[in-house]
């Protein structure tokens, strides 16, 4: 007998020991054509029903919810100043005493001035009462009467000009007492006892924090859906732990044309706590505002990573609408490719409003690529 080659004798053999291993690589059906096909393996969960929300999250710095600058009118002398930064004020304390002495001894110089002012009025008064008696008796001219009137009325021009000037003198010296125009803490204060007051320069700020505020700017998608009175809730770095809460107290009535964005403010309670007497939060603290806008209970959800978006699906969307592709499993281990609607978002499941019902298997891994009626594997996820 001729010897064969030794690949002629290998072959079947090779062929023998590989076929075993293709078809333990997956499981695979028989098509129309009797041929065996791979089925695709994918990961799945069941559809269900939650309570959802949509928030809207936003970066913020707290705000004094008023703050005043405090200056003296005067440039004189501090006499009295007697807080520390940090302080508590009262509205209408005194902040400070700016030295009057000067306007003192104006207004006791005008006064000296009036007095001796209304003795001649009181003599040009007796004068031109006389002088019209004797008017009347032809005693005197015209002319002679009319000057004797000038001369009263005068007087009085003089008498009301420095009353004025008192009065105004007065107010000035009344500004040396400087009194606290809002209840708040004492900040930023410049100046001592002794110190040059200047009314270029504020002597220290009073800051309102039993409410403090917060700025949000919104981009433009998120402007219809906030309202005046809505409730925020504060997360901040400086207290992990503790949920603060506030409300929208205005809304401009106006977009910023270079950034797009509303603005709007926020005011926040700030009591001061049960145990320790201190408010907690403070001006300049930052942290997260949290503005829940939409809620759903009980409704049907669906992760975001189970939900595929394609240009047709892009072209659809209208307005506020939005569309996404997912693919359901049959009992039968058929893919079914859905349309669904979505609704509002929470972290990453969406709201689905049409599309999907409860129970239904949803493919949440091994979805791209597979076309409606395709045979899967349900693989369980490890």
């Amino acid at each position: 007998m001729r010897n064969m080659p030794t690949s002629k004798l290998l072959a079947p053999l090779a062929a023998a020991l590989l076929l075993p291993a293709a078809s333990s690589c997956g499981s695979r059906v028989t098509g129309a054509t009797g041929e065996k096909q791979r089925l695709v393996p994918v990961h799945v969960i069941d559809v269900d029903r939650s309570d959802v929300a949509e928030v809207l999250v936003y970066s913020v710095d707290l705000e004094p919810a008023t703050e005043v600058k405090v200056y003296s009118m005067l440039s004189e002398t501090i006499m009295d100043f007697p807080w520390d930064d940090g302080d508590e004020i009262e509205k209408g304390q005194r902040v400070a005493l700016i030295r009057t002495k000067g306007l003192s001894a104006s207004i006791a110089q005008i006064s000296a001035q009036q007095e001796g002012l209304d003795v001649q009025i009181g003599t040009a008064a007796d004068q031109l009462e006389r002088s019209e008696k004797l008017l009347a008796s032809n005693t005197i001219s015209k002319t002679e009467y009319d000057q004797m009137k000038s001369a009263y009325l005068g007087l009085m021009a003089q008498k009301k000009a420095l009353t004025a000037g008192k009065g105004q003198v007065s107010d000035t010296r009344n500004k040396g007492d400087i009194r606290a125009p809002i209840s708040g803490l004492v900040a930023d204060k410049r100046a001592e006892v002794g110190d040059m007051a200047s009314p270029a320069m504020p002597l220290c700020r009073i800051l309102e924090v039993s409410h403090l505020k917060a700025t949000l700017d919104l981009v433009e998608q998120d402007v219809p859906k906030v309202s005046v009175g809505l409730k925020v809730l504060f997360s901040m770095d400086a207290w992990p732990d503790r949920t603060f809460s506030g409300e929208i107290a205005s809304i401009l009535p106006y977009l910023d044309v270079a950034t797009r964005t509303n603005r709007v403010e926020v005011v926040i309670e700030n009591p001061p706590d049960e145990v320790t007497g201190t408010r907690p939060l403070k001006p300049g603290m930052y942290g997260t505002a949290h503005l829940v806008v939409a809620e759903r209970k009980g409704v049907v959800v669906a992760p975001e990573y189970a939900l595929l978006m394609d240009s047709e699906l892009l072209a659809r969307q209208e307005g506020t609408e939005l569309f996404r592709k997912a693919f359901v499993i049959d009992a039968s281990s058929v893919a079914h490719e859905r349309i669904v609607t979505l609704g509002i978002r929470q972290g990453s499941d969406w709201e689905i409003l049409d599309g999907l019902e409860k129970g239904e298997r949803i493919v949440i891994r091994g979805q791209h690529g597979l076309v409606d009626g395709q045979n899967v594997e349900v693989v369980k996820m490890q």
